[in-house]
């Protein structure tokens, strides 16, 4: 028995894509045809391939215009690593600087913040992705241009393009948590030999600062070229004549040009031996637990060369991948053996790659319970359900295609155009008759011989003195041969709508309630006698939503209290209710459409639950929330499992840690209400904390249901929901566990301006997180200071990029938040600019003058216009029902109707935006933050 632990989505991975680039036939024809009313396509001499499509159901949206070249990843050699995705920024810097220095539509659209470009890096090609409304617009032209000089070898950035690039690709490295997969990218490279390989995080701003434009633009003659490129411009164009016109014009003058030759390295992986690699992880964090990484891949056979069999040999393997996951999903979970397990389809191998993350000592067990599983799966195979529930699915999804979708219309012709597919057969009306055709016989029949072949290739990643580094192969697959032939799996379960078993109902007595009548926004408000207040709103058609708070939190307990009140919430989920566990309450609640999350929550100064459901579970949802406020689970494997789980939670939060912990540190300066903690200070308190701790705690902030106001929206009756009241809330236990409260001080700003500076955990030394904020007072019922705050971060905002394309600083990321706290009430406008150490002085002195010149300069019109079209009046509003209900019970504040937002919107001018930022982004009002990393002094 064990925890599983986590598979990730199964998203779906082309595995033979590559071999169509080799035998497939060109594309089109030499000159351009119809192929249908509204499409034309052709090859122009040069090999470059084009495709315009237009329909009039695209009337309004904007046309996209797509550049795809062959090249990428894969192409990168030694001391090239990741050089595809940085010369893939330089364009874009190059078309900015020219927007900045012509004006014109071009800066209009940026300045209105649709940024009309974008592009992306993969394994085998790059895009470039534009947009614009009309053939002929001056966007349009100049977009054609760009690309043009791309594919016609006249990419010239300026050293100060170079220079500032450095930066931003550094930053969106860091951005997209680059350093945490530096082990895994290690592992990988010496597994198949693939890519480039990986840099080490530390010296990996220094490998980047490398890339100038000898380096760049090596790579760059040797793999841009007009016939590896493809242009495909989809939206409602009028004149199609006119767009190929253009496109022969801009792209037809090019001459093909030598190219260096295309090798395709995964073929050459599937005819390699088997691999065997063990390697010490350079982690060095020295923290109570330690994990081992562990990858098995199966490959896949050498695909056909025949075109229609290659696609049916990649529907077949897309199909394998999903079966063994749903498969493995089925093990049996509990709290005992704790490993995380994953499909990783990331198109980087034809090969089926099981990943584990499994404690140290614990990889035997881990890898045996799932090679059981597999075993299982060859000797039973897939039954007849779970192939044709597949098989189901991807003909409705087939059958489901809306052609008049742009967006779908732009995926399916990206992968023909990618595969250089052949015109000459409707890709989906062949895979529509390869499923009719197909039995679950041949399905298992692949499916068994697919297991039987693997894993070929193992990868072993451990922290230093870890017995599995010392294993020989021969070992470490007698594991396999080990393993259990049989797992016992749950079967499915009849679907259960009670929570509670009825001999518990039976001892819950309806108590009485009495009516006190209707609030202010029309809902109806009712008392229990254990003292609970519950306020029904009721919505024809609309799913079920609680929300119960009480005004107690983490700061009403002592000192020692604080930090673990804040983890009460994620140990009751871990923990399971009632008689449920973890795994089984998950379960059941998915079975029951029921979204299963974390319920609990508590912050500085409330706790609370928030529970939602379909219309028709609602008893289900009132039992739950009686299970959560009565009767945690207290279980010592359980407790176990929870502190190993948050192991893995610091190791690999779901959020950037420098950038989470730089807004914890700066939220407790200002004293703030929702601060949170750091991940090392959650970490650490997860590990000092007891079973009985966590219960007294929640026993204190949750068992006393006279101070709670429950919320309740959605579709049902209120004849039918007052006995399940009475039942469930008006049955919660009362703890004798009291909080002793105590009067605070009303929190006061800091006078003047203030800076601070943090050392964070888990920062490189070149990295810096730069936080600069403005803080001012603003009353809980001034929703027009709360608007103008938004209006203010939304004008500001059409600026900030100016700091990366107009004073070159090398940022890839710049967030503008502002947002009213209406525990403090308080406005507080922050920009978070993540960048390099040495920048902050610049970048603080940028921001200063930014602010001077809205000062001196009001936004155009235009600007403040298009800035209103895209204002989220919902967050001045209320979202919804319990929204609005939620602030009425817990300020009295009564939230303006949307009317009257609008008309005040209109209103403003750029004058008054103006004058706002005058009066509230002043020094006196203005707080710096900096986290910085360590120094390595081990160099």
């Amino acid at each position: 028995m064990q925890d599983i632990k986590f598979l990730k989505s199964l998203n779906f991975f082309s595995l033979v894509w590559f071999c169509f680039f080799v035998y497939s036939s060109s594309f089109g024809q030499t000159k351009a045809e119809t192929i249908e009313t509204g499409v034309r396509r052709g090859t122009l001499d040069n090999g470059m391939r084009y495709l315009i499509h237009s329909k009039e159901a695209w009337e309004g949206q904007n046309v996209s215009m797509n550049l795809y070249v062959n090249t990428g990843h894969e192409l990168e050699v030694d001391g090239q690593t990741d050089i595809s995705h940085y010369l893939e920024h330089l364009p874009f810097a190059i078309f900015l600087d020219e927007a900045t220095a012509a004006g014109g539509a071009l800066l209009d659209a940026v300045h209105s913040g649709k940024f009309p470009w974008q592009g992306h890096t993969h394994a085998r090609h790059t895009c470039y992705l534009f947009l614009f409304d009309t053939v002929g617009s001056e966007i349009y032209t100049a977009e054609l241009d760009l690309l043009s000089r791309i594919i016609g070898g006249s990419l010239k950035p300026t050293p100060e393009n170079l220079a500032a690039e450095h930066g931003s690709f550094y930053q969106e490295y860091i951005h997209r948590n680059g350093p945490l997969g530096y082990d895994e990218e290690r592992l990988f490279w010496n597994l198949s030999k693939i890519y480039a390989p990986p840099v080490r995080p530390e010296h990996y701003y220094e490998h980047v600062k490398g890339f100038d434009w000898d380096a760049v633009s090596s790579f760059y003659k040797d793999w841009y070229h007009p016939q590896r490129a493809t242009l495909m411009m989809v939206g409602a164009i009028t004149d199609l004549d006119q767009a190929a016109q253009d496109i022969k014009a801009y792209f037809g003058k090019l001459k093909a040009t030598p190219a260096k030759k295309l090798v395709y390295p995964q073929i050459a992986y599937l005819k390699s031996p088997n691999q065997f690699i063990q390697l010490e992880q350079l982690d060095t964090d020295e923290l109570e637990l330690s994990e081992t990484k562990i990858d098995l891949y199966w490959r896949n056979q050498i695909p056909p060369k025949a075109e229609p069999k290659a696609l049916q040999h990649k529907w077949m393997y897309e199909m394998l991948y999903v079966l063994i996951g749903d498969h493995l999903r089925q093990i049996p979970t509990t709290y005992k053996l704790h490993y995380k397990l994953g499909i990783d389809k990331e198109m980087r191998l034809p090969a089926l790659r099981l990943n584990f993350r499994v404690f140290t000592g614990k990889e035997q067990e881990a890898v045996q319970q799932v090679i059981a599983a597999l075993n299982q799966l060859k000797k039973q195979g897939v039954d007849e359900a779970a192939y044709q529930k597949y098989r189901q699915r991807e003909l409705k999804a087939i059958d489901g295609r809306d052609t008049n979708a742009l967006g779908s219309v732009l995926s399916t012709y990206k992968q023909l155009m990618l595969a250089e597919e052949s015109p000459g057969f409707d890709q989906f009306a062949l895979k529509k008759r390869w499923l009719n055709q197909l039995s679950s016989d041949t399905v298992n029949s692949e499916l068994k011989a697919f297991l039987n072949a693997g894993p070929q290739d193992i990868g072993i990643l451990a922290p230093k003195g870890a017995s599995v580094l010392q294993l020989s192969e021969t070992q470490f697959r007698s594991w396999f041969d080990q393993a259990k032939n049989e797992v016992g799996m749950e079967t499915n379960e009849v679907l259960k709508t009670k929570l509670i078993p009825d001999s518990l109902i039976a001892r819950l007595p309806r108590v009485t309630s009495k009516d006190l009548d209707t609030d202010a926004l029309g809902g109806h408000l009712i008392q229990l006698a254990n003292g609970v207040r519950v306020v029904l709103y009721p919505q024809e058609d609309a799913p079920l939503n609680l929300h119960g708070f009480r005004n107690v939190g983490a700061r009403n307990l002592n000192k020692e209290d604080f930090i673990k009140a804040q983890l009460v919430p994620e140990w009751v989920h871990t923990s399971g209710t009632g008689a449920y566990t973890h795994f089984e309450l998950q379960r059941m609640l998915t079975d029951l459409g029921m979204i299963y999350g974390k319920a609990l929550y508590v912050n500085q100064g409330e706790s609370g639950i928030k529970l939602k459901a379909p219309a028709e579970r609602l008893e289900a949802l009132l039992q739950l929330a009686y299970l959560y406020l009565s009767a945690p689970r207290e279980d010592p494997e359980a407790f176990k499992y929870w502190k190993e789980d948050e192991y893995f939670f610091y190791k690999r939060p779901p959020y950037g840690r420098e950038e989470n912990d730089l807004q914890v540190l700066s939220k407790k300066e200002l004293e703030g209400p929702k601060a949170g903690l750091t991940a090392l200070a959650r970490y650490k308190a997860v590990q000092q904390s007891t079973a009985t701790e966590l219960k007294q705690i929640y026993q204190s902030l949750f068992q006393h249901p006279q101070e709670f106001v429950f919320l309740l929206s959605g579709d049902f009756k209120e004849e039918q929901v007052l006995p399940l009241l009475e039942t469930y809330l008006g049955n919660l236990p009362v703890s004798i566990n009291q909080v002793k409260r105590e009067e605070e001080e009303v929190n006061t700003l800091p006078q003047g301006t203030l800076e601070k500076v943090y050392t964070i955990p888990g920062i490189l030394p070149s990295d810096l997180n730069l936080k600069i904020q403005y803080t001012y007072p603003v009353a809980r019922d001034d929703w027009k200071a709360q608007l103008n705050l938004q209006l203010m971060r939304d004008v500001i905002h059409t600026r900030l990029w100016e700091l990366r394309h107009v004073k070159k600083r090398g940022l890839y990321l710049i967030q503008a938040v502002a947002y009213t706290d209406l525990d403090l009430q308080r406005g507080n406008f922050a920009i978070m600019i993540p960048t390099v150490a040495g920048m902050e002085n610049y970048l603080i002195k940028d921001m200063q003058e930014l602010m001077s010149w809205f000062k001196e300069h009001p936004i155009s019109e235009k600007e403040l216009d298009a800035i209103k079209s895209r204002f989220y009046i919902v967050g001045i509003t209320g979202k919804s029902i319990l929204d609005k209900g939620y602030r009425y019970y817990k300020w009295g504040l009564q939230i303006p109707d949307a009317e009257m937002v609008k008309a005040y919107l209109e209103g403003v001018t750029p004058r008054d935006i103006q004058a706002f930022i005058q009066d509230k982004l002043v020094p006196e009002h203005q707080y710096i933050f900096m986290g910085k990393g360590v120094p390595d002094i081990s160099n």
